[in-house]
């Protein structure tokens, strides 16, 4: 009797164990299956996010592309213009009265002493190839100007040799300048007036710090446009055809 009841509790506790893996397996059926609802649901947020994400990106590469191509058309009109080949139905304003001296001067200039002799400066033209050179004191403050013809006409005249004359002697004074800051269309029309290839450049203390020549304007047309470098390369030679005035003492011809 004994064994039959123990073998019947046995039986229930089986049953009992069996009911309870059987709910187990539900339950644990029933979160594998929330669990999937979850991930499809996130998986379809996460795929509208990215398809969000793909259309701005879209958006902001055609944006930067317009830009990028606003921006080549308008470094072509400046190049265009920069060379003198803007259209003639649209003329450029004109640049020489807006440019200033500072933009195409040089700034590496030979000069020599009011007190040197004639030989000190033909050796500092020679030298340098060119055919005139500003005329400075001790303090290197603008006195003169000197050119070749200066000194082949001091040879002629004083009959001495080099040596023994002294610059102060025969070059230009005063001699005509402009500063950094003047425009290009008054130092063209300084030169123009005294008919010069090249005239000096001082700052507000009267010192000496560059010079602006023909040959400056000629190797900066692209600043001004070719047109009008043109122009003023003529306009400048036209005066140097001239013949030269007699009563032109403010600086000496080239």
């Amino acid at each position: 009797m004994a064994q039959h009841a123990s073998g019947a509790t046995k039986n229930s506790n089986l049953k009992q164990l069996l009911e309870d893996l059987g709910s187990a397996s539900d339950d644990a059926r029933l979160q594998l299956h929330l669990l999937a609802l979850e991930t499809r649901q996130r998986t379809g947020e996460f795929g509208t996010r990215l398809e969000k994400l793909e259309k701005e990106l879209d958006r902001g590469f055609h944006q930067a592309l317009s830009t990028a191509t606003e921006r080549a058309r308008q470094l072509t009109k400046v190049m265009h213009a920069s060379l003198g080949l803007e259209p003639a139905s649209r003329p450029s304003a004109k640049r020489s009265g807006q440019l200033r001296v500072r933009a195409i001067m040089s700034e590496s200039v030979q000069s020599c002493s009011d007190d040197d002799s004639l030989h000190r400066a033909a050796q500092i033209m020679w030298d340098h190839d060119c055919g005139a050179v500003p005329v400075v004191d001790a303090q290197g403050h603008l006195r003169g100007m000197i050119t070749d013809r200066d000194i082949c006409m001091a040879a002629y005249t004083k009959g001495l040799p080099l040596q023994q004359v002294r610059v102060c002697d025969v070059m230009a004074q005063p001699a005509q300048s402009c500063t950094p800051d003047d425009t290009l269309e008054r130092a063209i029309a300084l030169m123009a007036d005294a008919q010069v290839r090249r005239l000096p450049i001082v700052d507000q203390n009267q010192q000496l710090v560059g010079m602006v020549s023909l040959a400056d304007v000629a190797l900066h047309a692209a600043l001004l446009g070719r047109r009008e470098a043109e122009t003023l390369v003529l306009r400048l030679l036209g005066a140097l055809s001239k013949p030269r005035r007699k009563d032109r003492g403010t600086m000496a011809a080239e």
